[in-house]
């Protein structure tokens, strides 16, 4: 008898069908109500991100900053990925949030800084990797790329 061994073409379909199930997944995970989502629909999203940050005063752009970020399945997802800084804005508030299929969009109001405040965005073009940005008055103040490295290996990630 013969080890059964599938066909390049059968090997290929199997990695376009489980992309296609991870891009579902999140899909249906972004569609929810802005303030819930079903940590089990984040499945592709949780893990261990590499975020570069860049932010922008007075038209000069500062030097890169790199962090690593354990995300977790908790009840929101999407907050971790929101948190993004307003230079100079310590207490700044998310409000008015409008969740797409693939993106998140808020309004942030922060003492100190005159109305309309401040506007993030955060899109995925796929589920391991983003780039988001903060702008005030149409000016970005930051700028975000995050790349999903691999999955978390303790709580203390």
């Amino acid at each position: 008898m013969h080890a059964f061994r599938p066909s390049a073409e059968a090997s290929r379909g199997q990695v376009a069908a489980r992309a296609m199930a991870v891009l579902v997944l999140l899909a249906a995970a972004l569609l929810g109500e802005p303030g819930h989502a079903d940590p089990g629909d984040f499945q592709a999203m949780p893990g261990l991100w590499k975020i570069i940050t860049r932010t922008f005063e007075h038209g000069h752009e500062g030097p890169p900053q790199v962090r690593w970020h354990c995300v977790d399945e908790g009840p929101d997802p999407w907050a971790a990925f929101a948190d993004l800084p307003v230079p100079g804005h310590a207490r700044c508030e998310r409000s008015n949030p409008q969740r797409g299929s693939t993106a998140l969009a808020w309004t942030l109001t922060c003492p100190g800084l005159p109305p309309p405040g401040a506007h993030g965005r955060v899109d995925f073009d796929s589920p391991e990797h983003y780039t988001a940005r903060v702008s005030v008055q149409g000016h970005d103040v930051v700028r975000v790329e995050g790349r999903r490295y691999a999955a978390c290996t303790s709580p203390k990630d």
